[in-house]
This record gives structure tokens, C-alpha cells and sequence, in this order.
């Protein structure tokens, strides 16, 4: 057996971001007095996804700097945490399957335990 996983998570695969891979992504907005409780939630929440919802084969978490020329987070001043995660999807089929039957209840579900979140969503496929 090989041992090329990392020892922090030996049972989550690495994937790459090869030409044809489907990303899910989603963006959070985040007030930051509240950032590192959402974190350590959503590090639980993200590999639970994977392991639960068919087709989610990895994700991953990036914390960003406030994206300037979005407008729709313009208005936000300084006060707020970004967040981005990745969602590897192993195919549009299983992407489509979740969005028709799993989106509305786990955004739902973000949305009672974190009231606060300022979310956008969007499907990336890599070219080269």
C-alpha cells in the first residue's frame, strides 16, 4: 500500500487540478469576530461533504484578502473574513445530482447556524 497521502489526513486523497477537472467553489463573507469559529466548523463541514455526498472526491479551504471589484462585497468595509472553498466533483452529473437535491438543504442549514454568511457560488472546469 502506498503511502502517498499526508500524515495530517492519511485517508483523504490528493487530487490535481488537471485539464477536465470540475471545481465547485464557493465564497463566504465571513464578520471576522466570528471567523475562527466558522473555520474550525467548516473544516469539519467540507470533509464530511466529501465523504457523504456522491461524487465530492476532495476539498479545500483558502482564507483570501478581501476581493476588491466585486461589488457585491464593496459595501463591506474591513470588517469581514473571505473565505473560498474547493469542492473536486467527479463528474457534471454528480455536481447537477447535488445542486437538485442537496444544495438548498445544506445552504439552509449554513444559513440557521451562521446568519451572518454573504455567499456566492460558481462551477469551474480547467482548460490547461
Amino acid at each position: 500500500m502506498s503511502s502517498s497521502a499526508s500524515p495530517e489526513s492519511p485517508t483523504t486523497p490528493i487530487h490535481s487540478y488537471s485539464p477536465g477537472t470540475l471545481v465547485y467553489e464557493v465564497n463566504l463573507s465571513v464578520p471576522k469576530e466570528k471567523a475562527d469559529d466558522y473555520i474550525e466548523w467548516l473544516k469539519v463541514f467540507t470533509k464530511d461533504q466529501v465523504r457523504n455526498i456522491p461524487g465530492f472526491l476532495s476539498s479545500m479551504v483558502f482564507r483570501q484578502p478581501k476581493p476588491y471589484g466585486l461589488h457585491w462585497l464593496s459595501e463591506e468595509g474591513n470588517n469581514k473574513t473571505y473565505l473560498t472553498v474547493h469542492y473536486v466533483i467527479a463528474s457534471q452529473e454528480d455536481l447537477k445530482n447535488y445542486l437538485d437535491n442537496n444544495q438548498r438543504e445544506v445552504a439552509a442549514a449554513e444559513q440557521e447556524r451562521f446568519d451572518f454568511l454573504v455567499t456566492s457560488r460558481r462551477t469551474l472546469s480547467v482548460v490547461c
